[in-house]
């Protein structure tokens, strides 16, 4: 750390416990900042500067107080050493905390001192809010980690500590006075609320937006100039990598401005699971962090984020299906009793992208339920999935009418179409990760077509209002197989089975066919193996009484749904008083 001396103005380097006590100078940058260069050549010395006048007036504060020592950013950082910018940066927000005074310089902080103390005191605070100092990206890690700060006008007039000024400083900032005076730990406060104190910072490059918070949240990071956008990324992944909270997920972008008015609903719309600035958290101020719901486990790797974790899932009332919900583990702090989460749309095997990157759910009601934890791919940037870019598919012309553009991610699907007091089993679903609970259907995406079975368990009985299962009075199972086959001479086959008489086999079943990933081939062979009948209905015991469960398969067109033709298998259910129950053929064959 490289520290300039407040008497002789010579800058001299010390290393861990050899550091001496120090204050330290936060401001604004401006025109005519000293650099390191110019400060160690003495000849060099450009005192006509307004930077040099700057550093003269906070060593002078300093002469004779606490130590002999002063950090300023400006000079005491070798910008032409990257190793040694990289070190500055990621262990600014230590230095700030650790120095023993902060003088804070408001160079565009003018008033009148003459007046009545009353109206002084107005005109100060009104003044005060207006500094730039408080709408810079920098100045932030500069408030909230020093012990000691002392804040200065345009005449390096003293105006009051951080304490005398604690109540003004958390109104302007959003900051609790807990964490202003130190009295409540920064790692107590959610992700969410920490972005949300930055989110009307600005920073003269871009990259600085995401390198100026790495102190707020104590992660590190290598310095790419030049990257953009991107270093605000990977700073969330960072976060992701190093501390649980999921309210890195609690941000909103502002929502669109429709131009027209139509009677139809506005496209859907979707974005990636990271917000792309500070700004997305504007709005992310009262969000409390609070004990993680459930365990899991985060991590960034090869494009998209590896979670396993366990989603909370809700009745979607236009589909019939349900959507899949990430809770946050925060709330807010004047509807404690809400749960916050954010939608999630399934886009691939597992993939999963933000839904309505405008809104967060406020949940109050009674959830489906959860669905089981296991290994899912949350995407950060959808600017980078293939599906969005409609010059990057064969046929651009024919994808870019489908409204939807998660349909143009699956190629071939089979849809599961329930009556009303009918519902599938979350767990039974094979294989799951290739199954869409919004749209109730299994699907394929490019040209592999070898892994087109599917097999779920459907119950039927009653539900509350909310979707709760509450009372099931039967259980069946249905096995697709080669639904996307569009030859005529290939149909797909299939059965529909009484799952209490079959429950034992088709457990087998799975184990057996998982570890080949439901491939086709393999499918067929079990199911001839264990001897399993092919029907398009069966016959069910319910509360005393018989019931024919059956299926009709159409092939419809549904560009919300998938951007070609799908199968549809349609399920109903009537009381049974006997007679014949028609199977499919004798033998599985493909």
């Amino acid at each position: 750390m490289k520290l300039l001396n407040t008497s002789t103005l010579h800058i001299q380097e010390f290393f861990g416990s050899d550091i001496p006590p120090y204050a330290i100078l936060s401001h604004t940058w401006g025109d005519e900042e000293i650099s390191f260069q110019e400060m160690v050549d003495a000849a060099r010395h450009p005192r006509a500067k307004k930077g040099f006048f700057k550093i003269i007036k906070a060593c002078e504060i300093e002469i004779g107080k606490r130590s002999d020592w002063i950090w300023i950013d400006t000079c005491c950082i070798d910008k032409s050493s990257s190793a040694e910018l990289v070190e500055a940066i990621n262990s600014m927000y230590n230095w700030y905390e650790r120095a023993q005074v902060c003088y804070v310089y408001l160079e565009d902080l003018e008033w009148d001192d003459s007046l009545d103390p009353l109206d002084e005191s107005l005109q100060l605070w009104g003044k005060l809010s207006r500094c730039r100092w408080f709408t810079r990206g920098w100045t932030l890690q500069e408030l909230i980690a020093p012990k000691c700060a002392h804040f200065f006008d345009r005449k390096w007039k003293c105006i009051g500590t951080k304490g005398d000024l604690a109540e003004k400083l958390s109104t302007i900032t959003g900051i609790s006075k807990k964490i202003l005076l130190g009295k409540q730990r920064l790692d107590t406060v959610s992700v969410a609320q920490k972005m949300a104190w930055a989110s009307g910072r600005t920073t003269t490059r871009i990259e600085d937006t995401a390198y100026c918070l790495l102190g707020i949240f104590g992660v590190h990071l290598s310095l790419q100039y030049g990257e953009d956008h991107r270093a605000f990324r990977r700073l969330q992944e960072a976060i992701i990598s190093t501390i649980p909270d999921l309210s890195v997920f609690a941000w909103r972008q502002p929502a669109p401005t429709l131009e027209v008015q139509t009677d139809s609903p506005p496209p859907r719309k979707y974005s990636g699971v990271l917000a792309t600035t500070p700004r997305d958290f504007s709005r992310s101020g009262s969000f409390i962090k609070k004990k993680p719901s459930a365990r899991y486990e985060l991590l960034p790797l090869n494009g998209a984020i590896m979670a396993r974790i366990q989603l909370l899932i809700e009745m979607n009332p236009q589909s019939g299906g349900y959507r899949y919900l990430l809770p946050l583990d925060c709330f807010c702090e004047f509807r404690p009793e809400a749960r916050l989460c954010v939608r999630l749309r399934k886009c691939g095997y597992n993939e999963f992208v933000r839904d309505d990157p405008c809104g967060i759910v406020e949940v109050t009601t009674p959830l489906l339920g959860p669905v089981l934890p296991s290994n899912r791919y949350l995407i950060p940037d959808i600017t980078t999935q293939e599906w969005m870019h409609d010059a990057e598919v064969d046929n651009p012309t024919a994808w870019t009418a489908i409204p939807d553009p998660i349909a143009r991610n699956r190629s071939h699907a089979i849809q599961i179409q329930l009556p009303d007091d009918m519902w599938l089993h979350m767990v039974d679903i094979w294989p799951g990760y290739r199954f869409d609970g919004e749209d109730r259907i299994f699907y394929l995406t490019g040209g592999d077509t070898e892994h087109d079975a599917a097999v779920v368990r459907l119950r039927r009985g009653a539900v509350s209002r909310f979707g709760q299962p509450i009372e099931v009075n039967f259980e069946c199972v249905f096995c697709a197989l080669g639904w996307s086959s569009r030859d005529e001479k290939r149909p797909p086959q299939y059965t529909l089975l009484d799952y209490s008489k079959f429950a034992s086999v088709l457990t087998k079943f799975r184990d057996e066919v998982r570890g080949w990933d439901f491939h086709r081939s393999l499918v067929l062979k079990r199911l001839k193996f264990h001897s399993m009948p092919r029907a398009s209905s069966t016959v069910v015991q319910s509360r005393g009484s018989l019931v024919r469960v059956s299926f009709e398969l159409k092939r419809v067109t549904d560009n919300e749904i998938c951007h070609d033709g799908f199968r549809r298998a349609i399920f109903s259910c009537e009381p049974f008083d006997g007679g014949y129950i028609q199977n499919c053929g004798e033998e599985w064959s493909f």
